[in-house]
């Protein structure tokens, strides 16, 4: 059964609006690496990458962001197994993926791509076509926002991010911080200390120690997890089942929960560990008649388990498998048909169907011939002409309304994310309380 994360939970709503929030520049910074190693391991370019996790994320503030580590806004769809969130977005409460770092997001981003033919062909252009990528990425439905490649192409030039799309995976040296169970911690490497960690992010030795629950002095394995701030009273989930050589420590860290608290959420003496099976209370306090069964007292040190993701090499990104679909030379309107289902089943955008029929969405009848190349449609149908369906947007910032009008169900989130701003923008340009925007009214929502 999948683990169901709740945006309406108080706790939540404090942890994300409780933290500082990251500008565009520190976005950037933080995860220009981790888009350049995906470019070389998965093919898509890196600025087209960093562009969509500033959109899609608002700059990592947003809460699938802070609370799920979903950086691109991807829905769960069928054939997602993992851990989910519940969110608003075209309609209440979406199914939305979430993961247990960036790392993952940004990697399922690129599988996303490559797994889904609507985005096959754009691996046939050129890293550095970010244009090509982004007007791709729109006609292939990523988001229903019509200027969507515009927005992205705006981004890419503004912050000069095409600059990543030239750079080899060696800069990724700087380690990347990830987020624990809403906390920040780095892997280390080989040869690390607590101490270089401490120099490295501006933390104290002591503080170091204390945030890892480690006395001073002790020693640290390539691999292991480094908490940057101090852990949480609870765990990122509910229960865990102990494993074969896992002790306390390591559970604590796994789950981002203070030592002491898992200790006493389970009714043990410091030093004790409960034997494997056990199944230990991460959040909550366990009754005093349930009691833990322990190991005794001669403990056998258990072997590190923690894998380090990015000590792991980059290969070049393979090419794309791409599905051979015969197409018929048209095909004929059925009870239940839509645009959609018709582009999905044989692999043709909903964009080219409309246009090379001459018909817009709404006008498909039973028995009708929809045709699916531009040749066949074009015998078929001659010079027929209609009104235009699909209206160009240029790619210029001008192409941006200068307000937009509030409607029912919209919030700062989706404006910013419409729009291509931060929360900070829309919050000066119209002199906003917090989020508060009401129904009908105006907001300035570009420079």
């Amino acid at each position: 059964m999948k683990s169901v994360f709740s945006l309406v939970f108080l706790v939540g709503f404090l942890t994300v609006f409780g933290q500082e929030r990251t500008t565009r520049d520190q976005y950037i910074k933080q995860y220009q690496n981790l888009a350049i190693r995906e470019m070389h391991r998965a093919g898509v370019p890196a600025s087209i990458t960093m562009a969509q996790g500033i959109l899609e994320s608002s700059d990592g503030n947003s809460r699938l962001a802070r609370l799920a580590n979903n950086h691109f806004g991807i829905k769960c769809k069928s054939t997602w197994t993992g851990k989910t969130i519940q969110a608003d977005d075209d309609a209440p409460d979406e199914c939305f993926r979430a993961y247990e770092t960036a790392d993952d997001s940004y990697k399922d981003h690129s599988d996303f791509l490559r797994n889904n033919w609507r985005y096959h062909e754009l691996f046939d252009l050129d890293i550095t076509n970010y244009r090509g990528w982004a007007k791709g990425l729109r006609k292939a439905g990523y988001a229903t926002n019509q200027s969507y490649h515009t927005i992205i192409i705006n981004l890419i030039e503004k912050h000069e991010l095409y600059k990543l799309d030239i750079m080899s995976p060696e800069p990724l040296m700087s380690k990347p911080v990830v987020l624990q169970n809403e906390v920040p911690i780095v892997y280390a490497e080989k040869d690390e200390t607590l101490e270089t960690i401490a120099t490295e992010n501006e933390l104290s030795n002591r503080q170091i120690y204390k945030y890892n629950d480690l006395p001073e002095g002790a020693e640290i394995s390539e691999g292991d997890i480094v908490y940057l701030k101090p852990k949480r009273r609870r765990g990122s989930e509910k229960y865990h089942t102990v494993k074969p050589n896992e002790n306390m420590y390591q559970i604590s860290q796994q789950y981002g929960i203070k030592l002491k608290h898992l200790y006493r959420r389970n009714r043990l003496e410091m030093g004790e560990e409960p034997l494997e099976g056990t199944q230990l209370y991460m959040r909550g306090k366990r009754s005093k008649q349930d009691t833990v069964p322990t190991k005794p007292t001669e403990q056998v040190v258990a072997e590190k388990t923690f894998v380090n993701p990015h000590s792991q090499p980059i290969e070049k990104a393979p090419p794309i498998e791409k599905e051979d679909i015969v197409l018929p030379p048209y095909h004929v309107v059925e009870k239940g048909d839509n645009i959609y289902r018709i582009a999905e089943k044989y692999h043709v955008f909903e964009e080219d169907i409309l246009k090379w029929n001459k018909i817009n969405a709404l006008q498909l009848t039973l028995g009708q011939k929809i045709y699916l190349t531009e040749e066949t449609a074009q015998k078929a149908l001659g010079n027929k002409t209609v009104k235009p369906i699909i209206k160009e947007v240029e790619e210029t910032k001008s192409s941006q309304p200068t307000y937009h009008i509030v409607t029912k169900g919209e919030t700062v989130y989706r404006i910013t994310q419409k729009y291509g701003i931060t929360a900070e923008q829309l919050t000066e340009w119209n002199k906003l309380v917090g989020n508060q925007i009401n129904i009908g009214q105006k907001l300035r929502v570009s420079e």
